[in-house]
């Protein structure tokens, strides 16, 4: 299985256009999957668009931190939640 760590912070405006271009290259290349993405407490509706991401999409986790860790605290928490070897 792949696991793509994403970390996020206050990226509203990229979430959907990202997650469009992720998923049509991993079903492209069709082996499993799953896209691990970490909110770094963003204060925008960041989290809200994951949120409903994950409604349809089964391949999908998303991890909401309480405060802003910074970004290897982000891809480190990804990390461990990663069920994938790559």
């Amino acid at each position: 299985m792949l696991s793509i760590v994403i970390p996020i912070h206050n990226e509203e405006p990229s979430i959907l256009p990202l997650y469009d271009r992720l998923t049509a290259v991993l079903e492209s290349i069709q082996k499993p999957y799953e896209i691990i993405a970490v909110d770094d407490a963003s204060t925008d509706r960041s989290f809200d668009l994951l949120a409903n991401l994950v409604e349809t999409d089964g391949r999908l986790k998303v991890i909401r931190l309480r405060s802003n860790f910074g970004q290897s605290a982000a891809l480190s928490a990804g990390f461990d939640e990663a069920q994938g070897s790559v």
